[in-house]
């Protein structure tokens, strides 16, 4: 029994200590600089449903040559009823080359948010440095917000998708 709580011990000091580790290496490795960051939120009005959204480039030391977009926003429901969003934001150069995406916060792909609440979230995308290069804006395309779950129909719709040219420059 002795040895039994010995082993336990000492794998539990081995598991404490890889995790201390990683931390260490996380932060060491997080070198970024802020290369452009929005003046004022990009807001969306869908019929009693409010999408404030920011966001700021960054130029990430640990993958030389390619920059972060972080989108981060926050969604208001003053309609009535629950209402469901997923930020799947379509990003394109003027050229209409996709920019991909790299994380989500939301896990199930789907926000949904209760009457008189608010939610927030943020989703990533990485800028290849030639892309950045050559362009001064992105086009950006934010779905509506759905009466329903999983619904891309119009007639759950609360107003419809918002197309906006943003700056990176």
């Amino acid at each position: 029994m002795k040895k039994r709580w010995m082993s336990l011990l000492i794998l539990i000091l081995v598991l404490a200590a890889c995790g201390k580790e990683v931390a260490e290496t996380d932060s060491a490795t997080d070198g970024s600089a802020t290369v452009f960051e929005s003046e004022e939120s990009l807001t969306h009005n869908m019929e009693g449903v409010a999408l404030n959204l920011d966001y700021t480039l960054q130029k990430v030391s640990a993958e030389p040559g390619e920059l972060i977009l972080e989108i981060n926003g926050t969604l208001e429901n003053e309609y009535s009823q629950i209402v469901y969003f997923t930020p799947d934001f379509t990003i394109q150069t003027p050229e209409q080359d996709e920019i991909e995406q790299l994380s989500s916060s939301v896990e199930n792909g789907q926000i949904m948010v209760n009457p008189q609440m608010e939610t927030t979230f943020n989703v990533t995308y990485l800028i290849p440095q030639h892309v950045y290069d050559e362009n001064s804006s992105l086009n950006l395309q934010v779905p509506a917000a759905y009466k329903e779950p999983e619904s891309d129909s119009p007639g759950d719709a609360l107003g419809d998708f918002a197309n906006w040219e943003i700056p990176i420059k």
